[in-house]
């Protein structure tokens, strides 16, 4: 009896440590804020939608350069891409390790701190890094990432593999493929002879279970790893990369048959702004590297009806698995210990300036959903202020107590989290590259300020020298102009708002160029 009672007064006196909050990180690839709970009522996000009642909206959320690999190296370190002087994939010098073996990435922070950290999908892109996913060869950001071969084969229906599910379909391929090597074809010429042919269509609406696309399989493997963590006894941070609403535009028939394709509205405006310098348009429009889209020229409005029902497909394809992760998290009594964060990687143009893809710096590229749940603060909640995407990796790291990696660029959200304050900084900033320029762009609540700088090339370990002043500026109004229809630069109307988004843009710009040297 007395050791009994001691035991309780003990307990009492010196209660277990609480325990560490475990992350479920949600990537989604393109994903713009075209969300029933970012007002868009007639698109079909039921789970997505139900994150926002736990957890907090934020409305003006913004990525760092609207480019997958930059997009998500920028963020997966707290550096804008113009510190890391990172701003493409695929080259030596966009590889993240060679340049900055020191610097910790997100999950490899947390496994350095006692975290499990396991990934699946795409989180890196893996043209940034090495081994495809920064491990697990090197054991650097990963206790464990399932990358070749990340899926889960639970389907009766088709194999997994390949972006397309038809028969009919994967036979004109293989037919074309032949054609093509015949003909000395390889490489990016025989896909355009395969495209120009009909075996690379835009969308693909077949009838196969969810695991059947990569997504769902993707999914699955999520579900898999929370049943074999529930148990574990360790904090984790588990990371799923979903690839849609990517191009093509594939998923499985039923998430098309939520959609009314006659009922669907194009973009209302088609055109660049008026007065934009010409170094803002981009030649690359993403969607006409797929059979379907015209390479040049207008695209109809039938075949820009037919790609805005993929894309609405796949994001409540997308919007389904996400549902059947967070059924798991709550059957495995995880839930209320487990943070969850869903982004999306940049916008997409979806016809505004006839562009079918992200590589700008407008609105619809650089802006992105950004929802975070069960971090101690009260849900149900939205904000409208800006926010960097760099600034998920301090407010984790404060939300599960870990220490904040010192010089990092992101500032922390907690505040905003727990109503503590409005905003933590008076813009979010993107950086776009093109034909020798570099467009670095400003969001405030109400406006956009784009400054185009010339720069010097890549250097061996640096990033780009600017040169003094810009040589063109944009400004947009998103009260009177959400379309972004007219550049108002230079608009006496404006020309004290521009002055003081003129002077915040080369604060900017000097903190990141004098940062870049620096840190490497």
């Amino acid at each position: 009896m007395r050791f009994c009672l001691f035991f309780l007064l003990t307990s009492l006196a010196f209660p277990a440590q609480a325990q560490k909050k475990n992350v479920l990180f949600i990537a989604v690839d393109d994903l713009k804020p075209l969300l029933n709970c970012y007002g868009n009522e007639h698109v079909h996000s039921p789970n997505i939608d139900a994150l926002t009642a736990a957890g907090m909206l934020f409305r003006n959320a913004h990525c760092q350069q609207a480019l997958c690999g930059p997009s998500r190296l920028s963020l997966l370190t707290g550096y804008y891409p113009d510190t890391l002087g990172i701003y493409g994939m695929g080259e030596e010098r966009d590889k993240f390790r060679p340049k900055y073996p020191d610097i910790p990435t997100l999950p490899q922070h947390f496994k350095n701190n006692g975290y499990v950290t396991i990934g699946t999908g795409k989180i890196f892109d893996p043209r940034n890094v090495e081994g495809d996913w920064d491990g697990p060869q090197d054991a650097v950001s990963w206790t464990q990432f399932f990358g070749k071969n990340p899926f889960n084969h639970r389907s009766s229906g088709p194999t997994i593999g390949g972006h397309y599910h038809d028969p009919a379909l994967k036979s004109l391929v293989s037919k074309l493929t032949k054609q093509g090597k015949s003909k000395g074809l390889l490489g990016k010429p025989l896909r355009t002879y395969v495209r120009d042919h009909g075996g690379a269509p835009a969308v693909e609406c077949y009838d196969v279970p969810d695991d059947a696309y990569k997504d769902g399989a993707i999914a699955n493997r999520g579900i898999e790893q929370l049943e074999k963590l529930k148990d574990s006894g360790k904090p984790f941070f588990l990371a799923i990369g979903f690839v849609k609403p990517h191009l093509p535009f594939v998923a499985p028939k039923k998430y098309w048959d939520l959609y009314d394709r006659e009922q669907l509205q194009i973009a209302p405006f088609q055109q660049y702004p008026d007065a934009a310098p010409a170094c803002a348009e981009t030649p690359y429009v993403e969607a006409r590297t797929y059979s379907g889209v015209p390479m040049d020229g207008p695209i109809s409005m039938a075949i820009q009806k037919e790609l805005i029902h993929g894309y609405l497909a796949c994001v409540s394809y997308v919007d389904a698995q996400v549902g059947k992760l967070v059924a798991k998290l709550k059957e495995t009594g995880l839930d209320e210990n487990t943070m969850i964060v869903l982004w999306g990687d940049h916008g997409f143009h979806l016809g505004d300036k006839q562009l079918w893809g992200k590589h700008t710096n407008y609105e619809q590229s650089t802006r992105a959903p950004l929802i975070i749940v069960r971090g101690g603060f009260p849900g149900g909640k939205s904000n409208s202020s800006p926010v960097n995407f760099i600034d998920i990796f301090p407010t984790l790291c404060e939300l599960t107590e870990l220490p904040i990696p010192k010089g990092i660029d992101g500032k922390s959200l907690v505040p905003i989290l727990k109503g503590r304050s409005d905003a933590v900084q008076d813009f979010a900033a993107s950086v776009y590259r093109r034909n020798g320029y570099s467009g670095i762009a400003i969001r405030t609540k109400r406006y956009r300020y784009v400054t185009w700088y010339q720069g010097a090339k890549h250097k061996a370990r640096q990033g780009i020298r600017l040169a003094a002043k810009p040589e063109f500026s944009e400004l947009y109004d998103y009260e009177t102009d959400p379309q972004e229809q007219r550049n108002l630069s230079g608009d006496p109307a404006y020309a004290d708002t521009e002055k003081r988004l003129a002077q915040l843009n080369r604060q900017h710009v000097a903190f990141t160029q004098g940062k870049q040297f620096l840190t490497n």
